[in-house]
C-alpha cells in the first residue's frame, strides 16, 4: 500500500510544496552562461569574416542578455557579411569578385563557428540548453547567408527605368547687301542649342537601389558684321531702315510662325535709291530624340546576360560624383519633372499600349514603387 495515500490533503499540498524549484539566482546564472555562449560565436563569427573581407569588425554597441538570443545573433552576422558585399558593390566590384568575397566570407563564419564551438567546449559549457542555442544560432545565421548570394541575384530580380532625351537647334541668319556705288555690306549671326539628359533608376531584391541624373546644356553664340567700301550717310540711313524691317521677320520666324514672317517681307522698306541688291538667308533645324527603357514585369522569366549591364555599385558611385557637379545648379526641382517624363515615355511607348489592361496596371504599379523609392534616395 502507497503510503502517500493515507495522507490528509493539508499534507499532500505541503510535500508539493516542499519540491525544490529554481532560484532566481540560478535562473539570473543560466541566462548569463547562454548569452555569454552566444557572445562568444558572434565574436569568433565576426572576426573570421572580418578576416575575409578585409572589414574591421568595430566595436559593437552594449548588448543586453536579452540581445544574445539566436535570431539577433544571426541577424548581426549576415547583416555584417551583407555590408561587406554592399560595400564591393560601391566600390564597382564585378560579380566574380563578388562571389568571391561571398565565398570567403561564408567559410569565415564556419571557421568562426568552429572555433567557438571549441572554445565551448573545452570550457565544459557546450551542453543541454546552450548546445541547442549555438545549433539554431548556426542554422538561422547559414540561412541568411545563403539568401546573401550573388549567384542569386540575377537580372530577373533587378527592376529598372531609363530614359535619355536629347534636343538641338540651329538658327543661321545671313544678309548681304550691295549699294548702287559698289560697296558691300555683311552681316551673319548664328546660334546653337544643345541639351540632353540621361536618367536611370534600378532596384534589387535585396532592397538595394540606385538613381542616375545627368544634365548638360551647351549654347554657341556668333556674330559677323564687315563692310567693303566707304558707306555715306543715306546709305548708312537705309541700311538701318532695312535692318529694322528685317529683325522683326527673323523675329517672328525664329519664333516658329513662319507664315506671319512671309507676310512681313512684302512690307520691307528697301531703298531702291541707295541699295543696288539684298540676299536675306534664315534657316532653323530641330533635332528631339527620346529612348526609355523599362525592365520589370515582363523580364521576370530571363536570366541574366553577359558582363554589359551596368551594375548598381557603379550607379552609385556616379550618383555620388554627380550630386556635386556645378553645372545641375540651373536645373529646378528635376526629380519632379523626371517624374512626369517617366510616366508619359512609358504611357506612350507601343509595347505599354499593345499590352493587355491588367498589364499596364502592373507597369503602372511598378513605375510608381520605383518613382517612390527615387523620391526617397534624393530626398
Amino acid at each position: 500500500m502507497n503510503p502517500l495515500t493515507h495522507l490528509s490533503p493539508s499534507a499532500s499540498n505541503l510535500i508539493l510544496r516542499s519540491q525544490p524549484t529554481p532560484k532566481p539566482q540560478e535562473q539570473e546564472q543560466g541566462q548569463q552562461g547562454s548569452s555569454g555562449a552566444l557572445g562568444q560565436v558572434q565574436e569568433r563569427a565576426l572576426s573570421s569574416i572580418g578576416r575575409a573581407l578585409g572589414m574591421e569588425v568595430g566595436q559593437l554597441k552594449s548588448l543586453k542578455a536579452e540581445d544574445y538570443i539566436p535570431e539577433r545573433v544571426a541577424e548581426r552576422i549576415t547583416s555584417f557579411v551583407a555590408q561587406g558585399l554592399e560595400s564591393a558593390r560601391l566600390r564597382g566590384k564585378s560579380e566574380d569578385e563578388l562571389q568571391s568575397l561571398y565565398e570567403s566570407a561564408f567559410k569565415g563564419a564556419k571557421q568562426g563557428f568552429q572555433e567557438a564551438r571549441e572554445l565551448l567546449d573545452s570550457l565544459q559549457v557546450l551542453t543541454g540548453n546552450i548546445a541547442k542555442q549555438v545549433d539554431e544560432t548556426e542554422r538561422l545565421t547559414f540561412e541568411g547567408l545563403e539568401r546573401l548570394a550573388p549567384r542569386q541575384m540575377t537580372e530577373s530580380s533587378i527592376t529598372g527605368v531609363a530614359a535619355a532625351q536629347r534636343f538641338a537647334q540651329t538658327d543661321d541668319f545671313s544678309l548681304s547687301l550691295k549699294t548702287r556705288e559698289g560697296d558691300t555690306v555683311q552681316l551673319r549671326f548664328g546660334r546653337s542649342l544643345e541639351a540632353q539628359g540621361n536618367f536611370a533608376f534600378l532596384r534589387d531584391g535585396l532592397g538595394n537601389q540606385a538613381a542616375l541624373l545627368d544634365v548638360s546644356r551647351t549654347e554657341q553664340t556668333g556674330f559677323q558684321f564687315s563692310v567693303e567700301g566707304d558707306l555715306n550717310e543715306d546709305e548708312l540711313k537705309a541700311i538701318q531702315t532695312l535692318i529694322q524691317d528685317i529683325s522683326g521677320l527673323a523675329r517672328d520666324f525664329f519664333n516658329g510662325d513662319v507664315q506671319k514672317a512671309f507676310e512681313q517681307a512684302q512690307g520691307i522698306r528697301f531703298d531702291i535709291g541707295q541699295l543696288a541688291a539684298m540676299n536675306l538667308t534664315m534657316s532653323r533645324s530641330e533635332r528631339f530624340s527620346a529612348a526609355q527603357v523599362y525592365e520589370g514585369v515582363q523580364r521576370l522569366d530571363q536570366p541574366a546576360q553577359g558582363e554589359g549591364r551596368l551594375r548598381l555599385g557603379h550607379f552609385m558611385r556616379e550618383l555620388r560624383e554627380l550630386g556635386g557637379r556645378p553645372e545641375l545648379g540651373f536645373v529646378e526641382q528635376p526629380f519632379q519633372a523626371i517624374n512626369q517624363i517617366l510616366r508619359g515615355l512609358v504611357e506612350q511607348d507601343s509595347a505599354f499600349k499593345s499590352a493587355r489592361p491588367e498589364l499596364q496596371a502592373q507597369y503602372r504599379e511598378h513605375l510608381s514603387q520605383l518613382l517612390e523609392s527615387l523620391n526617397a534616395v534624393i530626398a
